[in-house]
């Protein structure tokens, strides 16, 4: 079946981060398409899916488009760089992962390989869907300098360099669109002071449904609805299409790994631990009392204070920053 409005991309775009998942690739009814359909009035193709690359969108997302499709939007790009593994090398403490290394190796997909693939993608969904408006959109920063959660080690330098990716990640989406007749529709400026842990915040920090954590809230995919809108001029109220104006695509999960807290109660935090100085035994007190916390939200400050002290040591301590 085709219908006027594709709906393609990853968990962004399926509405991980606010409501149920209705599928194991989400679309949640709160997902930012859901809006854009209903305010349109459009019958919604939701194809978008958790843990989707430009190689899943391409192989099981582009079914739904044809000659008749009007609009298509996308929001691709973030698992291809690596988006959940650079989160948990940055999640954990120095004593388990160097994240620098972790966002070069990122960065360097994002230049050599990411531009190749949305060329083709886009080109491809071009030929599909010719008559389409192709809007694509870019991923917000993340942060604003501040790591709330007791359980995760975002650092300042960090935190920087995660943002300065998603602005290279929106450069490199922007062109993208630019070489293939595609639009861009740039979240950015929607997002901001509305980062993790700020206290109007659209997206979600460590959440106890972990795959929700570092993305958009109900109200952050409402700024993603209302940026879309904006830019292809509609003016109306906005509503959210219900359940009978969506059709599910095919949901063909992704090997794509998710959020989860630091294990530092793990074999390679121990050896780590270990190798830096530190004591494992008293590494692994703190971190069982620091499981109790992310199973029951109970505040543990004096483990967290603690551990955050250590990694503070073995940051000062190999000179990194």
């Amino acid at each position: 079946m085709t219908l006027p409005y594709v709906a393609l991309g990853d968990s962004y775009a399926a509405g991980v981060g606010a409501g149920r998942p209705r599928s194991l690739c989400w679309r949640s009814l709160e997902g930012y398409p859901v809006t854009v359909a209903g305010s349109l009035g459009l019958t919604l193709a939701y194809q978008a899916c958790l843990g989707a690359t430009t190689h899943h969108v391409h192989a099981h997302q582009l079914d739904a488009l044809s000659g008749d499709t009007t609009l298509v939007t996308l929001t691709i790009g973030g698992n291809d760089i690596g988006f959940v593994p650079v989160l948990l090398a940055c999640a954990e403490p120095a004593w388990m992962s160097d994240s620098d290394s972790v966002i070069d190796h990122a960065l360097a997909v994002l230049r050599q390989e990411l531009p190749g693939r949305l060329d083709t993608l886009l080109g491809e969904v071009a030929t599909r869907a010719p008559h389409a408006r192709r809007v694509v959109t870019a991923y917000p920063r993340l942060f604003a300098g501040i790591d709330c959660s007791p359980v995760t080690f975002f650092t300042g330098h960090e935190m920087d360099r995660l943002n300065a990716a998603a602005d290279e990640l929106a450069v490199c989406i922007e062109d993208a669109t630019r070489r293939t007749d595609a639009e861009f529709v740039d979240v950015r400026a929607p997002f901001a002071g509305h980062a993790v842990c700020q206290p109007d915040s659209y997206l979600n920090g460590v959440k106890p449904i972990v795959v929700n954590s570092f993305h958009p809230d109900t109200p952050g995919h409402e700024a993603y609805a209302a940026a879309v809108l904006a830019h292809i001029g509609a003016t109306g109220p906005t509503a959210r299409a219900t359940e009978a104006e969506i059709v599910d695509g095919p949901c063909l999960p992704t090997d794509t790994p998710v959020f989860r807290v630091p294990d530092l109660t793990s074999a390679r935090s121990l050896a780590g631990a270990a190798a830096h100085g530190l004591d494992p035994a008293e590494v692994l007190a703190l971190g069982r009392r620091l499981e109790v916390v992310s199973a029951t939200g109970f505040p543990d400050v004096a483990a967290s204070e603690r551990l955050h002290a250590m990694d503070a040591q073995v940051r000062s301590a190999s000179g990194r920053p």
